[in-house]
């Protein structure tokens, strides 16, 4: 096995690194130790838009301020401290008192700097000048920009009904205004992130416990991770309690087909054949019962189907399980018992991306079902009960009923589903055969579906047909330039947005305030679907504000936690993490009030309610298993046009291992051809041990085609344009995995 050094090795992106304006090592050197720097460290006082004293002869003469704020950069919603000089954000830091980020802050949290003061910016609104695509724009007024947005909406909708028009969103602290314009338009067509993320899980947990537990990583003896590469597909606070604990737990097993920076730090790593982790589950969770080590008083107790469970594992044990993963069958006899002698302070982690395949669903459901066997629910160390703090609300008069059913057939297609977020690969398919309704519009906030949904030339082809598109971004994405019109939105630093609430072991709130004046001529998302509802004669789901929408969410707040929110924009409620509570009282929200191992909604819909396996093709002769994944310096698509970034990882490439390498006459560094059967794309060959024979991987994000993006544009492959359209038929999950490619050297 090569080092790890290896595995991260970089190119120089060679003639491109001179539009980027900074040298990796300035980066390096600003970014230096922030995880510890706040600050309290310097005596600086934290109160929102005032001038800090006692800052030194130096910064006397300066309007200097700290803004306690949260970041913006991805789903963790980190705590962050904006130092704001002479109006201008010059460096952001970690919140010591966020529970969730514990001060610390990722080189993204730091670099979106770059994203605030980034030249390429939407600075005002754009409406297309010349073909769809073709970059052609003209700059517009706010008035104008949102006349012809609401001018086009309503023409679709007397043309084609509400439901002529698809609402596109990705979570934020605004989403909800998006998603509120969509149901006051009356739209049934919503289509958020989750079949392209964690649909999976979710509908996996909430079906066998009636709610999506939290782990108790800093207390747990012993950890499993599947696939979820937690030191660079960054997720706090877990990877934080994973890596800052290593030393205080038993072990720390982890089971990925590459050898990631995670793996590295893993007691037991496990290159697993891609797509089998269900089978391995299955025979741990043989292991489990044969043997009768799993907590035999909590599964009478708090569980359903056991009797159902025990029958049906009897097929799948450890030997049948090590031929379909290629991993020795002692070695998983040996990890399940692992796993019962560190129970109750043990976590099978479910993560985001575990295995994005057919089994992907009942993947998480074996997952669940072995968290119940070990008794670890609701202990220390274990699964526990969500905790989350309340917040008042505003009122806004009732939606108006939906008249057509969704485009994706939710709920009847996919009945176990949150209908509100849309099966997308479902809704894509549907619009472009144009049935059952025609849909004609797209409105988009934050969200990039020709980097997000798999077989990017069908999500073009859904671009083509649509004959008004509006995009609320902040840059001006491969999505934004296929749009009629941009409005563009301001950055977390430049607005003050809702409070914010998640569930989690310590429940808190979070405020994100306002750090600076916005720049050019961008707007809060709040701001754009406030106006745009006046001029679309809804006007009545908007009659307030933001700083009326705050005050109402803290209404039930007690006078220390509206103090902390403003002084220090978080709150945390006390007397948390409780253990034993829930476990105590014993109802889950089920239909038998138990853990369902046998899960009786899975089988009044139809689906298997014990997980079954189902083995995957394997790739042709000369053909690879197309892996594709996050690292630690982007999020997703929306940050390679950071020139802070790019200077540490300037393109994606392609994993493959040094036989395979060999036998088509490639070596590292040279340029490959890859050819799936549903797109072609050219790059980079990284020649390593650290990944499967069967398998090649490659960064998710790259390949950007906006001109507008003058640094990402060009820059490796984007695995979209690659991937087929599969999905699993119990959630509608994308599957990522399930796509053969050949590679040869570039012609």
């Amino acid at each position: 096995m090569k080092g790890h050094e290896e595995s991260t090795k970089r190119t120089e992106g060679r003639g491109r690194l001179g539009k980027l304006g900074v040298s990796r090592r300035g980066f390096l050197s600003l970014a230096a130790g922030s995880a510890g720097l706040h600050a309290a460290s310097k005596g600086w006082k934290i109160l929102p838009g005032e001038a800090l004293a006692d800052l030194g002869d130096r910064e006397a003469s300066k309007d200097v301020k700290v803004v306690p704020t949260v970041c913006g950069v991805c789903t963790n919603k980190c705590g962050v401290l904006a130092r704001v000089e002479d109006g201008k954000v010059v460096k952001l830091d970690g919140q010591p008192d966020h529970p969730k980020s514990k001060g610390r802050l990722c080189a993204r949290g730091q670099a979106m700097l770059q994203v605030t003061y980034d030249p390429n910016r939407l600075k005002y609104p754009l409406i297309r000048s010349g073909p769809r695509g073709s970059g052609q724009w003209r700059k517009a007024s706010w008035e104008e920009a949102l006349d012809y947005t609401a001018e086009n909406l309503l023409k679709l909708k007397e043309k084609y009904g509400p439901e002529g028009v698809m609402f596109s969103s990705t979570e934020g602290f605004q989403e909800h205004f998006f998603m509120d314009l969509s149901e006051a338009f009356g739209s049934p067509n919503t289509f958020r992130h989750p079949t392209q993320c964690l649909v999976a899980n979710n509908v996996a947990f909430f079906h066998t416990y009636g709610t999506v537990p939290v782990p108790d990583i800093a207390n747990s003896c012993l950890i499993i991770m599947a696939g979820a590469n937690r030191a660079e597909a960054i997720m706090t606070p877990d990877t934080i309690d994973l890596f800052q604990n290593l030393h205080h737990r038993n072990k720390f097993i982890y089971i990925d087909p590459r050898y990631t920076v995670t793996a590295s730090k893993a007691d037991i790593w496990v290159p697993i054949k891609p797509g089998t982790d269900l089978a391995l589950t299955l025979g741990m969770i043989h292991v489990m019962i044969t043997e009768g080590i799993y907590d035999k008083s909590f599964v009478e107790e708090h569980t359903h189907g056991f009797d159902k469970l025990e029958e049906h594992i009897q097929q799948y044990t450890p030997e049948w399980a090590a031929k379909e993963c290629e991993v020795p069958a002692v070695q998983i006899v040996e990890i399940a018992r692992m796993f019962a002698n560190a129970a109750p302070k043990c976590v099978f982690y479910f993560g985001r991306r575990s295995s994005f395949d057919r089994n992907q669903t009942q993947f998480r459901r074996a997952i669940a079902i072995i968290n119940a066997l070990a008794g670890n629910w609701d202990t220390m160390g274990g699964m526990l009960p969500p905790a989350s703090a309340r917040l008042g609300y505003t009122l806004i008069p009732p939606f108006p009923d939906h008249e057509a059913h969704r485009i994706d057939g939710l709920p009847e297609s996919y009945p176990l589903n949150n209908t509100r977020d849309g099966v997308y690969h479902a809704g894509r398919a549907s619009v472009l055969e144009g049935k059952p309704y025609p849909v004609k519009g797209w409105m988009i906030y934050k969200q990039n579906p020709l980097h997000g949904m798999p077989d990017r030339a069908k999500t073009q082809r859904m671009i083509d047909q649509m004959e008004f598109i509006a995009v609320i971004d902040i840059l001006p994405t491969d999505m934004a330039w296929q749009a009629d019109v941009i409005l563009p939105e301001a950055t977390y630093l430049e607005r003050e947005d809702p409070l914010h609430t998640e569930k989690s072991l310590k429940p808190y709130v979070s405020y994100r305030q306002q750090a600076i004046e916005p720049l050019f001529e961008t707007k809060p998302n709040f701001w754009i679907m406030k106006e745009l509802a006046e001029r679309l004669g809804l006007g009545q789901y908007f009659d307030y504000d933001i700083k009326k929408y705050i005050k109402n969410q803290m209404r039930r707040f007690p006078a220390e936690a509206k103090q902390a929110l403003k002084e220090r924009g978080v709150w945390v409620k006390p007397g948390y993490p409780r253990y034993g509570k829930h476990r105590a009282r014993g109802k889950f929200r089920t239909p038998t009030k138990k853990i369902e191992l046998y899960s009786t909604r899975f089988e009044k819909y139809g689906k298997d309610p014990l997980p079954v396996y189902e083995s995957l093709p394997e790739p042709p002769d000369g053909e690879y298993r197309l892996l594709m994944g996050r690292n630690a310096y982007f999020t997703h698509a929306a940050l390679q046009n950071n020139r802070w970034l790019l200077h540490l990882y300037p393109e994606n490439r392609l994993w493959i291992h040094p036989e395979e390498a060999a036998r088509i006459g490639v070596r590292d560094g040279d340029m490959v051809d890859l050819t799936s059967p549903v797109g072609k794309g050219t790059m980079k060959a990284y020649v390593t041990e650290a990944i499967r024979r069967d398998s090649v991987y490659m960064d998710h994000g790259f390949g950007h085609t906006s001109s507008g993006l003058e640094a990402a544009n060009g820059r490796g492959v984007s695995d979209q344009v690659l991937i087929e359209d599969v999905a699993d038929e119990i959630s509608g999950g994308v599957c990522y995995h399930e796509t053969f490619i050949t590679v040869r050297p570039a012609t």
